[in-house]
């Protein structure tokens, strides 16, 4: 435990003031310094996982994609069959049927085909949408359990460093120069650090079930996360952000396609009008779903912006978390430089200095997590502007 500390003491040391990029920290997790593979590797401690395998697992072993890959087919067969019957029926005229079924085949050859067309592509827009979000969730499950590893290390320096506190106490009391109430703080504060690891060691084990769950893992193997490379922190550049979200709207995936579901519906109701004779229902029934359809454009139109926006000031607020997480390690680094300034003056001991180590390197910790789920925000928002 000694030599657990002296390491975490030690790179504190070094961290520099004001920095916005978090410095490499200790951690449980395994060290990436040597390798580059992507892939799982299996061992007799478990499955070693990296965040580069964990993303490109996903699209092969997630049930999800699986079931959406199973629809895309499915509708693929669907249009074939559509297909090859449009093409049995593309020679045939009105007078080979009776009054009023010839608009039935007429619906078969021109607009059929092109509702299945339109169902495919929509089941590959949202199979593909489905498959990015499913890596942004993984990707920030990754990171968070890295993070909550780090957590954990860092408390059981700072119990480590309260013991030895409670030892030094100990001894002035038999040197009755304190009395067994300078006791107390120090067990308060002990007591405190081991419930605390109670939020990141349930949070470690959360995340790690989700990653297994996204890649289609056995949710009862055993995982070690490779520390992944660390990412430049960049602030989003939010300038003509408000004809950004107007531009996404308007080419959004969702308008076109219901500017072109419209669009099919037009062909069918222009065939019931010329085909149907005497029967009004289907030139009716469809310009009702003409009109549904023209509707919620506005509805659709509405929501895609109030969402954007939404996502957009969720992203400032992550802004701001990491600006007061930076002030944070400022003012823990300055606190470290005056009490290593304070014990080489000979009034406060090394593990005073272990203390104001160890508080920055929680905050660094923080501002780590901070950073983190600021970047993935950042790239999703984007996603979300250009899909």
């Amino acid at each position: 435990m000694r030599k657990k500390l002296s390491v975490l003491v030690g790179l504190a040391v070094v961290l520099t003031a004001g920095s916005t990029c978090f410095a490499e920290t200790p951690t449980a997790a395994v060290s990436a310094a040597d390798t580059a593979v992507a892939a799982d590797v299996s061992n007799d401690s478990g499955t070693s996982l990296t965040l580069d395998g964990v993303l490109g697992s996903i699209e092969k072993n997630n049930v999800e994609i699986q079931m959406d890959d199973q629809k895309i087919l499915l509708y693929q067969r669907q249009y074939d069959r559509d297909h090859q019957n449009a093409m049995l029926n593309a020679d045939k005229e009105p007078v080979n049927f009776p009054a009023g079924q010839y608009a039935a085949v007429k619906i078969a050859v021109d607009v059929t085909p092109k509702q299945d067309e339109q169902n495919i592509q929509d089941a590959k827009h949202d199979r593909d949408d489905a498959l990015q979000n499913l890596k942004f969730s993984a990707e920030q499950q990754y990171l968070n359990a890295i993070n909550a590893q780090d957590q954990i290390t860092t408390i059981n320096a700072q119990i480590a460093n309260v013991d030895k506190k409670i030892a030094q106490t100990n001894a002035k009391i038999q040197q009755g120069q304190l009395t067994n109430d300078a006791l107390q703080s120090l067990q308060v504060q002990k007591s405190q650090f081991e419930a605390s690891l109670n939020t990141p060691r349930s949070q470690l084990q959360q995340c790690e079930l989700n990653i297994k769950q996204a890649i289609g893992l056995d949710l009862n193997t055993d995982v070690n996360l490779v520390l992944p490379e660390s990412k430049e922190f960049v602030k989003f550049d939010d300038s003509n952000i408000q004809s950004r979200i107007d531009g996404a709207v308007n080419n959004s995936y969702d308008m076109k396609k219901i500017t072109n579901n419209i669009a099919i519906l037009k062909i069918q109701q222009d065939i019931y009008k010329q085909y149907s004779y005497n029967d009004a229902t289907g030139e009716v029934n469809t310009g009702l779903s003409i009109e549904n359809l023209q509707n919620s454009l506005y509805n659709t139109q509405l929501n895609l912006k109030t969402n954007l926006w939404n996502s957009y000031y969720s992203l400032k607020n992550s802004e701001d978390l990491v600006n007061t997480e930076n002030i944070k390690v400022e003012n823990a680094q300055m606190n470290y430089d005056n009490t290593s300034v304070k014990v080489k003056a000979g009034v406060l001991t090394e593990v005073d200095l272990d203390s104001a180590a160890l508080a920055l390197q929680s905050e660094k910790i923080s501002l780590k997590n901070a950073q983190d789920n600021y970047r993935i925000a950042s790239e999703q928002f984007q996603y979300n502007l250009s899909k």
